[in-house]
């Protein structure tokens, strides 16, 4: 048998060759154009006031305090008074959250929050450490108290009532966010209970270094460790206020309204009760007509910087978060807008305690300041470029932190819980 040929000979001679088909050309990728949503500029807006604020640190590593404006005179300024500003926000916040949610058991929704607070007062705290470490001489030598503690040092029950208060606030952060098992529970709300006294304690110690100052009378007495509790109790319920009203995620729950007016309303009467004991601490001063005292007081209310404590705390600190609050039924809006002034402006109040009481050696004590000429000899303070940007750079650290926990780890409010089962 022959083999078929399937085309005929004079076809096969006449045939044309079929030009190959074209290769598929490649799908035009089309490339989005960039488009900055508010989480990129605020991680950008971190990150450059990072970089910005690395430019201090790096000052403050290579030159140690010679950049900034401390000295003889005037050896605490713009970070220790940042300093208790945020042990203020950190403990106060803490300890009135534990009260209304475990000892009072009030508005259990408040216990959604849980895991942004205690994040935030973490933030706070590392930003605290931050500032108040690179204040020492030697910041790296911090371990010394710790090993080497001295019980007659006011400064050593300080640390250490930190480092403690530090290790709980952290298990109280893991607890909230991946404890599951009732037994983990059980111990974050026993946790919650000694936070409490032992943030009063640590708030009372940071008062108690300054009035034991032999040195400086504005602050010697008993009522200056009083005086620091009530200031964290109203700073720390500002910053309640603000993370609840401004981060729940769900404002149609039907108990946030009347949850955020009760915090403005608590808001409210500590503003009232801070004011009643800033009037009478200010009169106990000027009593006894001792210069040291009344000259301290004196430079805060009326001196250079007036502007700070009558327009910064007492205007927009005060003033107007009053008249926001003072409504019949004002909205969450306000609430929030005056939670959010008082504790941006709050920082006034440390200003005013740490440093006029430094700087009034420079009037009560005038010849000796001029017989004396040196380069830390120095009886006036204004804070120096490079201790602003170290401050930015905690602040910034801080940022980045809340950022990254509350965005990447979700360590935030769930409103789809049920205010029971978050309790539990």
């Amino acid at each position: 048998m022959t083999e078929k040929n399937p085309i005929p000979e004079n076809e096969q001679e006449h045939s044309t060759p079929q030009p190959a088909p074209k290769a598929e050309s490649a799908p035009t990728v089309q490339r989005k154009p960039l488009q900055l949503t508010p989480l990129s500029i605020l991680w950008g807006a971190g990150i450059v006031a990072l970089l910005i604020g690395v430019i201090g640190l790096f000052q403050r590593f290579q030159e140690g305090l010679r950049p900034t404006a401390l000295g003889s005179y005037v050896p605490w300024g713009l970070w220790v008074a940042t300093y208790e500003y945020f042990v203020w926000l950190e403990i106060g916040s803490l300890v009135v959250f534990t009260l209304i949610v475990y000892v009072f058991k009030l508005h259990p929704i408040l216990h959604k929050m849980a895991v942004t607070l205690y994040l935030t007062a973490l933030v706070i705290l590392a930003m605290a450490l931050i500032l108040i470490g690179l204040d020492l001489g030697h910041p790296f030598r911090f371990w010394h108290v710790l090993v080497w503690p001295q019980w007659s040092s006011l400064l050593a029950w300080m640390i250490w009532a930190h480092m403690i208060y530090m290790v709980v606030l952290l298990a109280k952060l893991l607890i909230e966010a991946y404890g599951k098992s009732q037994t983990l529970k059980a111990i974050g709300r026993a946790l919650s209970y000694i936070s409490i006294p032992l943030g009063l304690a640590l708030v009372a110690i940071a008062g108690s270094v300054f009035s034991v100052m032999v040195g400086r009378p504005a602050w010697q007495g008993n009522g200056l460790p009083l005086y620091f509790l009530i200031s964290s109790l109203v700073a720390g319920t500002g910053l309640l206020t603000f993370l609840f009203t401004w981060f729940y995620p769900n404002k149609q729950d039907p108990e946030y309204l009347s949850t955020v007016r009760w915090l403005g309303n608590l808001l409210l009467g500590l503003l009232v009760v801070g004011l009643v004991a800033a009037s009478l601490g200010g009169m106990v001063l000027l009593y006894p007509g001792i210069p040291a005292q009344a000259e301290a007081l004196r430079l805060a209310l009326f001196g250079p910087f007036w502007w700070v404590y009558w327009i910064v705390h007492i205007g927009l600190g005060v003033v107007v978060p009053m008249a926001l609050l003072l409504g019949r039924n004002p909205s969450s809006r306000q609430v929030g807008v005056a939670a959010t002034l008082l504790i941006t402006t709050f920082i006034a109040v440390p200003l005013n305690i740490v440093i006029p009481a430094q700087v009034v050696i420079g009037i009560i004590e005038a010849e000796l300041v001029a017989a004396f000429h040196g380069p830390t000899l120095m009886a006036g303070y204004f804070p120096t470029l490079n201790e602003w940007l170290v401050t930015l750079f905690a602040l910034a650290f801080g940022f980045l932190v809340f950022l990254f926990g509350f965005t990447v780890l979700r360590l935030r409010p769930h409103a789809d819980i049920s205010a029971e089962e978050a309790s539990k």
